[in-house]
């Protein structure tokens, strides 16, 4: 079975999650190959896990201020901070696709050793995983982070790569933003890193070229592909979800009636 590449650059920052979620849609129903999407949000946006609760990680208030959107994935994973210096990469597949690994841990160490390979094709030789954070890290310090789900026999998992990151709006917005870090980070410059402090005069297209290199060398050769209607349709319909505030907020309300029904 072969693999769909899919670049779409730069995205509306809620579109692309919505995206991602069609495209598992359609592999689900057997519309499509197993696919790997690239996207990057094209203005600042902030990504929480399926669990996270919004109000315990973010300054809220200081998001709706400066108008970054507050996007809660389908995937699990933390909270990060997103922009256009980042890609952000979707591996789709079907959870029973002949060479892939079976479960959560080793699909993390098979996905993550394609970013591995991509680091060090731009000559970053000191890349590791963290199998606790399943992070990758570039010369002791955190250059991507990794999400996961499995859903209904779809495996969809996601990372992003930095090739630069700004630290100040991060710092701005998470109330923790060494969270997930190493113990012992007390900023996250010092447990943070990105590509143009690793590699001189890097530009995003040699990183996407690399990281497409990096994938195809653990997943085969892929075919460039395009969004289909169905997935495209689908994903400006779901978009409309992930503005409401019953999404966005979904751990937090919870949280909030339980506490209540537990007073009453």
């Amino acid at each position: 079975m072969k693999w769909r590449f899919i670049g779409l650059d730069k995205v509306d920052g809620v579109l692309g999650p919505a995206i991602f979620e069609a495209v598992m849609d359609s592999i689900r129903q057997d519309l499509v190959d197993d696919t790997l999407l690239f996207w990057r949000p094209i203005k600042p946006a902030v990504y929480i896990g399926y669990h996270q609760k919004a109000y315990e990680d973010l300054h809220v208030d200081r998001c709706k201020r400066m108008e970054i959107p507050i996007v809660r994935r389908v995937l699990g994973g933390g909270t990060g901070f997103c922009d256009e210096n980042q890609i952000i990469y979707n591996v789709i597949f079907r959870e029973d696709r002949d060479g892939m690994p079976y479960g959560p841990r080793e699909v993390y160490r098979f996905i993550l050793n394609g970013v591995i390979a991509a680091l060090n094709s731009l000559g970053v030789g000191d890349a590791v995983i963290d199998d606790e954070r399943f992070s990758v890290y570039a010369n002791g310090r955190k250059i991507s982070g990794s999400g996961q789900l499995t859903s209904k026999g779809v495996v969809n998992s996601s990372g992003s790569l930095l090739v630069d990151f700004d630290f100040k709006t991060m710092c701005f917005l998470l109330k923790n933003p060494v969270k997930n870090l190493r113990e012992g980070i007390r900023k996250p410059e010092e447990g943070m890193t990105c590509l143009r402090r690793e590699v001189e005069g890097i530009t995003m297209d040699e990183v996407k070229k690399a990281l497409l290199g990096g994938f195809e060398h653990i997943l085969g050769e892929a075919y460039e592909g395009a969004l289909t209607d169905h997935e495209l349709e689908l994903a400006e319909n779901l978009r409309n979800k992930y503005l409401t505030d019953e999404w966005i907020f979904r751990a937090d309300l919870r949280e909030w009636r339980r506490k209540r029904n537990l007073r009453t």
